[in-house]
């Protein structure tokens, strides 16, 4: 038995994406999403390290299906893409301006801020701020993940995974703080 036949080479997996082959991108996951969060987590701790793996690797995944992408040194590759997509996140967030809205309520709309949430304050805010916008956007304003994705400026699958961290996220959040208020009673 051959080295090749037993496990194929990143370059193999690589062809193999750009064929159409998902179960390769699996075992490029496989092979590197641990090295990529530590990497992620290295580059900056201002967003989840968990995004912006999956940003990247959706970036990487786009790049291949379109003919393009790494032709060697997938780590390499990754690498970058990871850099990039924190990079591009961290402008974006840095150019962002708030504006106050003018008080249009007799106009029949309103503005939404999130306060008072009674015991869901300590836990939601126990989130990170990436999960308590989506978690904003997706579950109180109910807006599609399609407009969500656009409005983070993450593609539909990575806007999908955030808000299922988010939601997972909560109910840990819930969870431990209800073990906080049980022990205090």
């Amino acid at each position: 038995m051959t080295v090749d036949a037993a496990r194929p080479t990143d370059l193999q997996l690589l062809d193999r994406v750009r064929g159409g082959d998902p179960a390769a991108l699996g075992e490029l996951w496989s092979r590197y999403q641990g090295w990529a969060h530590h990497v992620a987590r290295c580059t900056t701790s201002r967003f989840d390290a968990d995004d912006i793996v999956q940003e990247a690797f959706a970036k990487v995944l786009t790049s291949l299906r379109n003919g393009n992408g790494p032709t060697e040194g997938f780590a390499h590759y990754l690498r970058t893409a990871i850099r990039n997509v924190a990079a591009t996140w961290g402008a974006r967030a840095a150019r962002a301006t708030l504006v106050p809205l003018p008080d249009d309520s007799a106009l029949g709309s309103y503005r939404f801020e999130v306060s008072d949430l009674g015991d869901l304050e300590r836990p939601f805010r126990s989130l990170p701020e990436r999960w308590q916008h989506v978690l904003v956007l997706t579950v109180l304003q109910q807006l599609p993940l399609e407009t969500v994705s656009r409005l983070l400026g993450v593609s539909l699958g990575g806007a999908t995974a955030l808000a299922a961290r988010a939601r997972a996220g909560l109910r840990a959040a819930l969870a431990t703080h209800g073990e906080e208020l049980a022990l205090a009673a």
